[in-house]
Formats: C-alpha cells, sequence, structure tokens
C-alpha cells in the first residue's frame, strides 16, 4: 500500500501529465470530474492514479464514498502542480506572443447577443483579409480569464478594464428600459416599479435604487427571467413586459420601443482587450485592429443613440 510519507522520493517521478491528472482530481474530488476536466474516460483516469500512486509509492488521495480526499502529500503535490501550471501557461502566452503568422485559431470571448447578432458578420469579413485564421466565439457575460487562456481576446463591456489586460476602450456602452406598444398600451398608466420585468439573471439588482428599494421588490415584479440576452429580448417583443437591455440589443430590434433614455448609473465601457504578452503576436494584433476599428464604426448604436426614446419615458438621461 503506498505511504503518505514518502513523497520527497516522489518527486523524481513525477512528470507533468502526473502532476496535471493529480491537480484535476484535487479540483473536483473525483474520479470522474478529472475526467470531464481532461477530455478523458472515467477509467483512464482511475488506473492513471493509481499507477502513479504504485509508482512514486505515495498515496495522494483517500477515498471516501463521497469523493477523493487529498492527503497531505495530495495537498502537497496540488500546490506544486499549480506552481508548474502558472509557469507552463506564461511560457504559452510569451511564446506566442511572439507568433508572427498571420494564420491559427483565435478564442473571442463576448457577449452572448453578441455572439450570435454581430460576431458571425465580423468574423467572416475579418477572414476575407486573413483567410488562414480561423476564429472560435465564446458567449460570455464573466470576465474572460485572459492569462489562464479561456480566451485570447475578449469584447467587454466594464467600468473599468483590468489592469492585468491589454486593450483599447471603443466607446460608451449604455442600458435601457423597453416594451411594446402593446405592453405599454394595456398596462395602462402605473408607476415604473408596478410594471411587470423581464430580465436577464442577475440584472434586477441594477434597477436598485433607480426604480425598487431593494432586489427582492424587483424579483417579486420578474414574470420571466433567463441568462440568455436574446431569450429576455423575445420574451418582451410577446407583449410580456419591460426589459432592461443592452441598448445595442434593443436598439436594434424593430418589435421593440424605448421606455427610457439610457440609465446614467449603469453606464459602462466597451473595450476590445487581450492578455499583455499575446499583443504583439501578428495575428492578435490584426484582430484586436480590425475589431476596434469596426465596432468603432458602430459607436452610436453601442451608446445607444440610434434609437429615440418613446412617448413612454420612465428615466431621462439626467436620472429624473
Amino acid at each position: 500500500m503506498p505511504k503518505t510519507s514518502n513523497l520527497q522520493s516522489a518527486h523524481a517521478g513525477l512528470e507533468w501529465n502526473d502532476l496535471s491528472l493529480i491537480l484535476a482530481i484535487c479540483r473536483t474530488r473525483s474520479v470522474a470530474g478529472a475526467a470531464r476536466a481532461l477530455g478523458k474516460t472515467r477509467s483512464t483516469i482511475f488506473r492513471n492514479i493509481n499507477a502513479i500512486e504504485e509508482r512514486t509509492g505515495v498515496r495522494f488521495f483517500d477515498r471516501f464514498d463521497s469523493g477523493y480526499v487529498m492527503t497531505d502529500a495530495g495537498r502537497a503535490a496540488m500546490e506544486h502542480a499549480e506552481v508548474v501550471e502558472a509557469e507552463v501557461r506564461r511560457l504559452e502566452l510569451k511564446v506566442l506572443g511572439q507568433d508572427q503568422r498571420l494564420s491559427g485559431r483565435i478564442r473571442i470571448s463576448c457577449m452572448d447577443a453578441f455572439a450570435a447578432d454581430e460576431a458571425p458578420t465580423i468574423v467572416a469579413n475579418f477572414r476575407k483579409l486573413h483567410p488562414g485564421v480561423q476564429v472560435d466565439v465564446s458567449p460570455s457575460y464573466d470576465p474572460a480569464n485572459l492569462g489562464k487562456r479561456e480566451a485570447e481576446i475578449a469584447i467587454r463591456a466594464t467600468r473599468k478594464a483590468p489592469d492585468t489586460a491589454f486593450g483599447r476602450k471603443v466607446s460608451p456602452f449604455r442600458f435601457a428600459l423597453y416594451s411594446t406598444e402593446a405592453y405599454m398600451t394595456n398596462a395602462g398608466d402605473r408607476p415604473l416599479g408596478e410594471h411587470d420585468f423581464c430580465f436577464v439573471e442577475g440584472t434586477a439588482a441594477w434597477l436598485v435604487p433607480t426604480v425598487w428599494k431593494t432586489k427582492e421588490e424587483g424579483d417579486r415584479r420578474a414574470v420571466f427571467q433567463c441568462s440568455g440576452a436574446h431569450s429576455v429580448l423575445n420574451a418582451t417583443a410577446l407583449a410580456m413586459g419591460i426589459a432592461l437591455l443592452p441598448c445595442y440589443a434593443g436598439d436594434m430590434d424593430e418589435r421593440l420601443i424605448r421606455v427610457s433614455d439610457p440609465i446614467s448609473n449603469l453606464d459602462m465601457e466597451l473595450w476590445v482587450l487581450t492578455h499583455p504578452d499575446l499583443r504583439n503576436s501578428a495575428k492578435i494584433r490584426a484582430l484586436m485592429s480590425f475589431l476596434y476599428n469596426d465596432l468603432g464604426m458602430r459607436a452610436d448604436l453601442w451608446s445607444g443613440e440610434r434609437k429615440t426614446t418613446s412617448r413612454w419615458n420612465f428615466i431621462e438621461r439626467d436620472g429624473t
């Protein structure tokens, strides 16, 4: 049976593949979770971790019905693996940053509605100029972890670009309230806070204190919520209520009317970002420049200047 006291003698027998497998089990606490993370079968992970423990003479995990629990040796291996992982990623970034070929694959992270409506045309036009570059688009509202290579380029609406990223601001990025003529006519004259609302999940709190005093009040008025902006936009177009949407999404949909000016306290900025070590890569530099110029030509769309507010205007631009 492997012993946990013999970790030091195991170091010479551990390779990066071993460490990455141990790290995956540490993070997921199961063979099945590690298999998903590494793209391997459960049986392969099971055989490999047993082989590593047998070869090194060290038990890295105690096995329980509830999952795999790190021993002291497992915890030490995880800490060492995280250091190695960080160094490998830093090396990848430096090597990729020196790549002067206008070919290869780039992953862009961006908002989901943008990924559906804007990205296909942008990528098609870019590839007419640089057919050797392949572009993957990853819809996400979360800040891309550029350091961990979840994406090479991120298009982000933010109040402040991360200090760890390199990029350029495109334009202001604004939000407003949208609905339909049918809903507004049928809803009658009532205060904004008493209307039905459709929300992208988690955004009801954005209207505190502009509309409600608490998030709970907003949640009570929500008749439809979804993580996808397109679903919320379509629900609003079916006259279900009022929605808080990015101006670029609401203004471009002819089914919707704007029922507020852009809401000042929600103002953000649209940025095109990458990791600093990638800024000298030819393909990254080419796509970053293309994105900046393409998005910049439609600055009025991102900043909410395309569509005028309807006769229903619950929130004027000065916040009243």
